[in-house]
C-alpha cells in the first residue's frame, strides 16, 4: 500500500487550552487554505488530562482577567513583605527555595520595568485590547462550530462574555454577570471597572441597586440582605463596603470541556497510512512526556529536529516533512523555556489554589434547583474570587478559584499552608453567598457561620470538595510571551514558536494568544495593527528597559 504522510507536521509542548488551541487552529487553517490537516503531536508532562491546570480550574471569561496577577515595582516589594493570608500579601513563609536567584531576577526586572510608566499604561490598554478580541475569537469558534462541538461547549457550561444584544435589556447569560464588590470604597472600584469596560465599548455596563440584583439571581438574596440597609425613604441600598456590577464576563468548565475537546479534535483531524500500510491518527496526545532537551540538525542550532524526554527517549521525525514545527506552550511548568536553553523573559511561578464541591441534592431540593445556573466574582480586600455554580444530575457543581502567592519556581502542594487558608476562604466566601448549598453539604445550618478547616476535611472526607493547587509562569511586566523562540545565545529558531506567560488569563485569552503567535507564520499579507503592537511587547528575548 502507497503511503500518504501528511505534507506538515506540528508538535506542541503543553497539553493544556493553549495547546488544544494551537492543534484546532492547525485544522482550521488547513481547512480556510484547502489544504489537508498536519499530522499533530501534543506531549503532555502529566500521566493524564484530569492533572492539568486547566483540568483543575474554573476560568472566567473575561477581557481583563490577565491584569491581575503581577504588581508593580514597588508595590510587589511591598506585597512580598506581607503574609499571603494578609489583605494584599502574596508572600509564602513554608516553602523551601522560594527566595532564589529566579526570584531576585524576576523582582529586579519588575522593579525596572515599574519607572516606564508610558510603556506601562500602553501595555496595559493593549491587554484590554487583546482581552477584547479574545472574546470575540471565543464567540466566533462557537458560531462556525459544528453540532458536536457545540454541544462540547454546552455541556462544558459555556457562557460567552459578549455585548448584549439589546442595550439596557439586562439578563444573565448572555454576555454579561453580575459581579460582587465587597471591599472598602467599594463603589469607586466598581466605576473603576465600569470605565474599563466602556473603554471597549461594552455599554451596558451598571451599577445594580439590591432590588435589581434580586430580580436578576434570587440566589444572590442572602448577600444583598446582608450588605444592605434601608436609607431614609426605606429604599434599600447597599452598604459603604459592597456594590454588584453588571458587567461583560461568562465562564467555561475546561475540566468539562478539555477531554472532550482532544477526542473532538482526533477525530476530525483524520488519518493517514505509514508505509506499513498502517492507518494512523493525524492529532495524537502523548501523556508523560516531560521535554527535558531539544536537539537541532545544524551546528547554528537555528532548526529543531527533535526532543529528549525525562525517560531519556529521543523522538526524531521519521519521515520528511515539508515543515515540521514546534510551539511551546508549558504554562504551569515554571521554567521549562529556560532550562531548555531559549532566552526568555524574567519570569515566576503564582501558586493558585482552587475549590471543586460536587452536593448531593435531597428529594425535595430538585425541583428548587432544577434549572440553577450562574458565574460570577466577588472582589474582596486582596482577593479576587471567580466561580461557576451548576445543576449536575442530581448534584450542585461549584468550582471556585482565585488568590495568588508568589512561589518563585518552586512547586507548591496543597497541604502547604497557602492552599489550605485560600481553599478555607473559598469555601466560606461560597457560604456568604450560597448558604443554603453550603448548608445541605455539611447536614446544618451555616449561614452566618464562619466555617472551620474541619468543615472543611469533612468535605473533603466525604468526597463532595475536592482541593487543588497548581501554578501559572508569569513574565516580569505580566505580558504573556509569543511569537518565535530564541536561544540564550541569541539566534532566532527558525521553526519554533511559544505561547505561554499568560498567568490567571490561560483560557480567558487563549484564543487571542495562539491567534498572535501563530501570526508570526501567517499565510495571509492583511496587517493588524494590535496583533503587531502585541508582538513587539510579546518578544521572548525582551528585558525591561533601563
Amino acid at each position: 500500500m502507497k503511503s500518504h504522510y501528511p505534507t506538515n507536521k506540528h508538535t506542541i509542548i503543553g497539553g493544556g487550552i493553549i495547546g488544544a488551541l494551537e492543534a484546532y487552529f492547525d485544522f482550521l487553517e488547513a481547512k480556510e487554505y484547502e489544504e489537508e490537516a498536519p499530522r499533530v503531536t501534543v506531549y503532555e508532562k502529566n500521566p493524564s488530562i484530569a492533572e492539568t491546570t486547566t483540568s483543575n480550574i474554573v476560568p472566567s471569561l473575561t477581557p481583563d482577567e490577565i491584569l491581575a496577577v503581577v504588581p508593580r515595582g514597588q508595590e510587589l516589594v511591598k506585597k512580598l513583605k506581607i503574609l499571603f493570608n494578609q489583605a494584599g500579601g502574596i508572600r509564602v513563609d513554608d516553602v523551601k527555595g522560594v527566595n532564589n536567584p529566579t526570584a531576585e531576577k524576576f523582582i529586579k526586572e519588575v522593579e525596572a520595568c515599574s519607572v516606564d510608566e508610558v510603556g506601562h499604561k500602553d501595555r496595559e490598554k493593549k491587554l484590554l485590547e487583546l482581552g477584547k478580541f479574545s472574546m470575540e475569537l471565543w464567540q466566533k469558534i462557537y458560531d462556525t462550530a459544528d453540532d458536536e462541538l457545540k454541544k462540547i461547549f454546552q455541556e462544558s457550561n459555556f457562557n460567552p462574555c459578549k455585548e448584549t444584544r439589546a442595550a439596557g435589556a439586562r439578563k444573565l447569560h448572555d454576555g454579561y454577570r453580575i459581579d460582587l464588590i465587597n471591599v472598602a470604597d467599594a463603589k469607586n472600584k466598581a466605576q473603576a471597572m465600569k470605565q474599563d469596560y466602556e473603554s471597549l465599548s461594552y455599554v451596558n455596563c451598571k451599577l445594580l441597586s439590591p432590588k435589581e440584583v434580586k430580580r436578576l439571581d434570587p440566589s444572590l438574596i442572602d448577600f444583598c440582605d446582608a450588605h444592605s440597609e434601608k436609607d431614609a425613604s426605606g429604599k434599600q441600598v447597599w452598604k459603604n463596603d459592597a456594590v454588584a456590577l453588571y458587567r461583560p464576563g461568562g465562564c467555561l468548565d475546561t475540566g468539562v470541556f478539555l477531554p472532550k475537546f482532544y477526542t473532538y479534535l482526533e477525530k476530525i483531524m483524520g488519518t493517514y497510512d505509514n508505509d506499513a500500510g498502517k492507518t494512523k491518527n493525524r492529532f495524537r496526545l502523548k501523556f508523560s512526556r516531560e521535554v527535558k532537551e531539544v536537539t537541532y540538525e545544524d551546528s547554528s542550532k537555528t532548526i529543531i529536529n527533535g526532543l529528549k524526554f525525562a525517560d531519556d527517549k529521543v523522538k526524531h521525525n521519521k519521515h520528511e516533512y515539508k515543515e515540521s514545527d514546534y510551539t511551546f506552550c508549558p504554562g504551569e511548568a515554571v521554567g521549562t523555556l529556560d532550562k531548555l536553553g531559549f532566552k526568555v523573559p524574567a519570569f515566576a511561578g503564582f501558586a493558585g489554589a482552587s475549590l471543586r464541591l460536587n452536593i448531593p441534592l435531597p428529594a425535595d431540593k430538585l425541583a428548587q434547583y432544577a434549572n440553577f445556573s450562574h458565574c460570577m466574582e466577588v472582589h474582596q480586600e486582596g482577593v479576587v474570587l471567580a466561580w461557576q455554580a451548576r445543576r449536575k444530575g442530581d448534584s450542585i457543581f461549584i468550582g471556585v478559584a482565585g488568590t495568588k502567592a508568589f512561589y518563585s519556581d518552586q512547586k507548591p502542594d496543597k497541604n502547604q499552608a497557602f492552599a489550605k487558608d485560600r481553599n478555607l476562604l473559598q469555601l466560606n466566601i461560597i457560604n456568604q453567598v450560597l448558604p443554603d448549598l453550603i448548608s445541605i453539604a455539611l447536614g446544618r445550618p451555616t449561614k452566618g457561620e464562619k466555617l472551620t478547616q474541619k468543615d472543611l476535611d469533612n468535605l473533603e472526607e466525604h468526597g463532595i470538595a475536592k482541593r487543588w493547587v497548581g501554578t501559572r509562569a508569569v513574565a516580569f511586566e505580566g505580558f504573556p510571551t509569543l511569537g518565535f523562540l530564541h536561544r540564550k545565545s541569541g539566534e532566532k529558531v527558525a521553526n519554533a514558536r511559544v505561547t505561554t506567560h499568560l498567568g490567571s488569563g490561560g483560557v480567558s485569552f487563549a484564543p487571542a494568544a495562539v491567534s498572535v503567535s501563530r501570526s508570526v507564520l501567517d499565510k495571509s499579507e492583511v496587517a493588524n495593527p494590535l496583533v503587531e503592537d502585541v508582538l513587539k511587547y510579546a518578544n521572548s528575548a525582551r528585558r525591561a528597559s533601563r
